[in-house]
């Protein structure tokens, strides 16, 4: 009821004692970060909205830092990306930029504009009655239409379907083809339902995960690679798209999730790597490294690319978790191998969760070590300042502060929720970074408000703080080659750090790797950083959730076994232009 009832209905988590004191806090936090996003003056006509820039927007899925080439500083044969480093020295690395140690916290910040400690911290499946975003949080793209701009998203979603207005269609994406859950089955698409332990054969498909803005993607389902689909439909986007209009374009990459599958060809190109998982993991980012240079030659060919501003980041560090069993590798002679099944196409690997390398950095995916939260990330594209292209931006960025860079910073379009302000819930944290991306202001407006990405950690400047006692999961560090054959044995998800009991304190401005805890030799600072951490703390906002049984009845009795919205189904409120569409009969 909390998610699927009236639109303006206040969620029961606010109705605590702490909810007296939410009109007060919303107000003192939109002043703060009103001062510190440093803003270009909104739109006010069509003269400004053709001038507006096309946005390729992408996310990664579980891309480790040593897997791409630009992080290289050694030649290194197994990391091939050639395409994203050119985009790289073309446009601007940004080397401080921050998500959640998780992806679907992570999602929920890009798309609502919240720090995760504003509206989910903790991984959401597909059937959370809380839908992981809650429904008066406005996206995004809701908020660039108002722009003008045609929104399309491609990919993984991760953020909700219990109603139609939690999909993707719902938070105001034109099309989208689509899978709600964090991860699915490459060719059958069927959901990933987590990783397996010494298990020798690919599993049988459950419950269909693939969506086409309003319904199941039956007409495609087990028809081919999914990233082969998710291209024909962005080239299919581009191809028909007026470019007179601004285009957002969000490409949610599969790449690179669990299970691990790549095209045969792909595989052959690393066949020199004797361990599976890394050997897989490669050949997938190398198909991803491919498919971004198809688009991006796509947009260049159609006259779009000079007017583009393109960004790409990481949903979370690389897994970095034991390898638990050995992959499976079969052919296309293997019976019953063809495009609808998860076998036949070479290896493929489901047992533990290993094959990405976050060297040099500490920890990896589900970490609050610098592996997990500091992530790939650049911007590039033709409508980036000359003078900012071949750049590295140190200045701390979160990938929330896209909400407020893209609408207010690019779109000049004011992103304020006065939506979510209705319902009681917390207000945007997104501050803008046009300025110190565009060349024009060299700090980072988030260099004294800092981030809080737990209760328990705190990062400002270049201080990490993690609170007394805390237990730091993934404690250790691979090399250039991970994983490997010692790590079978000796995972990295094996190791602990316990903070003591005034805390952790790392300077990952000069120490990134966390080599070095510096509590002891700076006091102040740790004085400091608790007294801000502990009053941010105050303000964390959550609801709870839980799996609903009736998502996974309604996936079989509606949908014909694929996953999609069960609740409201009757109708689809637009809540930009209240207009009523029936969605469902």
């Amino acid at each position: 009821a909390q998610a699927a009832g009236h639109p303006l209905r206040r969620f029961s988590a606010m109705e605590s004692p702490r909810s007296r004191a939410m009109a007060h806090w919303a107000a003192s936090r939109f002043l703060l970060l009103a001062a510190a996003s440093w803003s270009l003056p909104l739109a006010t006509g069509s003269a400004m909205r053709k001038q507006l820039p096309h946005i390729f927007f992408v996310v990664v899925d579980d891309f480790g830092w040593a897997n791409v080439g630009y992080h290289q500083t050694a030649e290194n044969r197994e990391v091939r990306t050639p395409f994203m480093d050119k985009l790289v020295k073309e446009g601007i690395e940004l080397n401080r930029h921050y998500v959640h140690m998780t992806c679907t916290p992570s999602r929920a910040s890009f798309q609502s504009g919240r720090l995760p400690v504003h509206v989910i911290t903790e991984l959401a499946p597909p059937c959370d009655t809380a839908g992981a975003m809650p429904r008066n949080m406005t996206g995004i793209a809701s908020v660039m239409k108002r722009a003008g701009y045609a929104t399309h998203q491609v990919g993984k979603w991760d953020v909700g379907m219990t109603t139609p207005t939690h999909t993707p269609k719902g938070r105001g994406y034109d099309t989208s083809l689509t899978y709600f859950s964090h991860g699915n089955w490459m060719y059958t698409e069927a959901e990933w339902i987590g990783h397996h332990i010494n298990e020798t054969n690919v599993p049988v498909p459950g419950i269909i995960d693939f969506w086409d803005t309003d319904r199941p993607a039956s007409h495609l389902n087990g028809t081919g690679y999914e990233e082969y689909l998710f291209r024909d439909r962005m080239l299919n986007i581009l191809h028909k798209h007026d470019k007179a209009t601004p285009l957002f374009l969000q490409y949610d990459s599969r790449v690179a999730h669990y299970p691990l599958l790549a095209p045969p060809e792909y595989q052959k190109r690393f066949d020199f790597i004797e361990q599976d998982n890394r050997k897989v993991y490669h050949a997938m980012v190398n198909f991803l490294d491919d498919q971004l240079g198809n688009i991006t030659q796509t947009m260049k060919d159609l006259g779009m690319w000079d007017n583009t501003l393109m960004v790409l980041s990481s949903d979370n560090g690389g897994y970095v978790k034991a390898i638990n069993g050995p992959c499976n590798t079969t052919d296309e002679d293997f019976p019953g191998a063809g495009p609808d099944t998860d076998y036949g196409h070479s290896t493929v690997c489901y047992n533990g969760e290993a094959g990405a390398n976050n060297f040099p950095l500490r920890g990896g995916k589900y970490s609050n070590f610098e592996g997990g939260i500091r992530v790939n990330a650049f911007v590039s594209g033709g409508f980036l300042p000359a003078a900012v292209r071949g750049t590295k931006l140190d200045g701390v960025m979160h990938i929330a502060d896209w909400y407020r860079t893209l609408a207010q910073g690019v779109a000049g379009v004011d992103p304020t929720d006065s939506t979510a302000a209705e319902s009681g819930l917390p207000p945007i944290d997104s501050l803008d970074m046009w300025p110190m991306l565009s060349g024009a202001n060299m700090t980072s407006p988030r260099e004294e408000i800092g981030i809080l990405f737990t209760e328990d950690l705190f990062v400002r400047g270049r201080w990490k703080y993690v609170r007394g006692g805390t237990n730091m999961a993934e404690a250790a560090w691979g090399g250039p080659q991970y994983p490997n054959a010692s790590s079978v044995a000796d995972p990295i998800e094996a190791y602990h750090f316990k903070c003591k009991k005034m805390g952790c304190l790392f300077d990952v401005v000069a120490d990134p790797t966390e080599r070095h805890e510096v509590s002891e030799a700076n006091p102040d600072v740790v004085a400091s950083m608790k007294a801000e951490m502990e009053r941010q703390v105050e303000e964390i906002w959550a609801v709870k959730h839980q799996p609903d049984p009736a998502c996974e009845a309604a996936a079989y009795s509606i949908y014909g076994g694929f996953y999609g919205p069960w609740k409201e189904l009757e109708t689809l409120v637009d809540r930009d232009t209240q207009v009523t569409a029936e969605l469902f009969v």
